[in-house]
């Protein structure tokens, strides 16, 4: 990749709703530069795996940006993400890097209302696992 070094703003990157995204829930990163951005590519931290968007537009009278969308996060988009553009006669520098977390979400088990009940526990011992609901939380 060509770049012209130090002649083109650093880009900038956000991430709506926020960067810490309920695994299933959509998120948009949004990359701005200057106005006459050509593409925006969003890359990840390997640089291996990226997205190009010609769909730039217009944010103000001297920026430009573009969205990239996730449908339904998984954790395998957990991770660092940034920009960089190409705007002729080459690319920016890259953006810093946005760190976009999956958490997700607490599961209750619903247990019949007889497993509720203390009384439906056999009698030993400290606490019956099976009378209680349970809750398994991931990140």
């Amino acid at each position: 990749m060509e770049r012209e070094m130090g002649a083109l703003p650093r880009p900038s990157i956000s991430a709506e709703p926020g960067t810490v995204i309920p695994l299933g829930r959509p998120v948009t990163f949004q990359c701005r530069g200057p106005v006459g951005v050509y593409a925006f590519r969003l890359e990840r931290e390997d640089r291996a795996k990226y997205n190009d968007s010609y769909n730039v537009f217009r944010l103000g009278p001297s920026e430009s940006g573009a969205r990239f969308h996730i449908d339904s996060v998984s954790e395998g988009n957990a991770g660092l993400y940034r920009c960089i553009y190409y705007k002729p006669p080459g690319w920016s520098e890259h953006s810093d890097f946005l760190e976009l977390l999956v958490k997700g979400e607490d599961v209750t088990w619903a247990l019949p209302q007889s497993q509720l009940n203390p009384r439906a526990c056999p009698q030993v011992p400290g606490p019956c696992p099976s009378c209680y609901p349970l809750s398994v939380s991931t990140l």
